[in-house]
């Protein structure tokens, strides 16, 4: 599992999530994602994602629950179709934002 980090603006950041999400991923990445996400609006780019574990749901999960508490929004974008599917039957959407597309995401960052 990489991730890439840039910056959209001073009050939001973009995270690339590239390769599975499972345990020995999300070992890889979650302190780096964490620390990235905790401190401004974050749009999480998954259409590199290619496999979607609990525990990559846990580690949007708790990155979603601090952002909220700091004022902030996480808001996940371009989920391949099997990782959607994967994101939908954990029941994710109706905790944190899904969008189609980057372009999506930034609407709902604005909302």
């Amino acid at each position: 599992m990489e991730m890439t980090l840039s910056e959209l603006d001073n009050k939001a950041v973009r995270i690339a999530l590239h390769g599975r999400l499972d345990t020995p991923g999300v070992d890889t990445i979650e302190t780096r994602f964490a620390a990235a996400a905790a401190r401004k609006n974050a749009l999480i780019d998954l259409s590199d994602v290619t496999f979607l574990a609990s525990m990559g749901i846990r580690m949007l999960l708790s990155a979603a629950r601090a952002l909220k508490l700091s004022g902030h929004k996480l808001i996940l974008f371009g989920a391949p179709s099997l990782v959607g599917e994967t994101l939908e039957h954990a029941g994710l959407s109706q905790i944190v934002p899904i969008a189609p597309d980057e372009a999506t995401a930034l609407q709902l960052l604005g909302a």
